[in-house]
């Protein structure tokens, strides 16, 4: 498994790093010239273009006949499946971590720090979550070559889907536990969750196409 991941991060460690720099840039832009209410983006924005290079492992896999190659090695289909999920889902976390470092430093530097900064980090990470959740099973039935159109897809559908829950959250939350929990951290608890849950249904969905599928 370490070696399948490992391969994963080898195939886009360039990319994963550019994207990081960009990361980093476009936040600062954000900061420097955008209004107070564009400071939100900034975690969605950071988590997406880390999380990016992740999906595009099948794409260079499938470029490079990987895909076929690593069924020969002795490793089970479930390893691989479980490679991609875990992979992604280590960008993304490293994604949350550089979005909670770029709003400390924003802090640090300004007189007006940027409120639920937790609020806005869970649900930069439950929308790049939730596009990881639609982009994989997807990607295992259409193919490698749509990697873009679905990830694109993927993200846009995630943005929608993070407003739509709103009402459930609201319920989610005033339900014990939760309800014990001040809303600020229960609301992002929350979506963290509901994020984590469709991630790991996703993969089940992903392991079932991914077995029966034919090269």
């Amino acid at each position: 498994m370490r070696g399948l991941i490992l391969t994963n991060y080898y195939l886009v460690y360039r990319s994963l790093f550019a994207y990081i720099g960009i990361a980093i840039l476009v936040s600062g832009l954000i900061f420097y010239f955008g209004e107070p209410s564009m400071y939100h983006f900034v975690a969605m924005i950071t988590i997406l273009l880390i999380a990016a290079p992740a999906i595009e492992v099948i794409k260079y896999e499938g470029k490079s006949g990987y895909d076929k190659y690593v069924l020969t090695l002795p490793v089970t289909r479930r390893h691989v499946v479980q490679s991609h999920y875990l992979f992604y889902f280590f960008v993304v976390m490293i994604g949350m971590l550089l979005s909670f470092g770029l709003f400390y430093g924003y802090g640090q530097m300004s007189a007006a720090p940027v409120d639920g900064v937790f609020k806005t980090v869970m649900l930069g990470t439950f929308i790049v979550l939730f596009a990881g959740a639609i982009a994989y099973p997807l990607l295992y039935v259409f193919g490698s070559e749509k990697s873009d159109a679905i990830s694109i897809g993927g993200a846009v559908g995630g943005l929608f889907v993070a407003f739509g829950l709103q009402g459930l959250i609201n319920d989610l939350i005033a339900q014990p536990p939760l309800s014990n929990i001040n809303p600020s951290i229960s609301a992002p608890v929350a979506y963290a969750i509901i994020g984590v849950i469709l991630y790991i249904l996703s993969f089940f969905i992903s392991l079932v196409i991914y077995q029966r599928k034919e090269f």
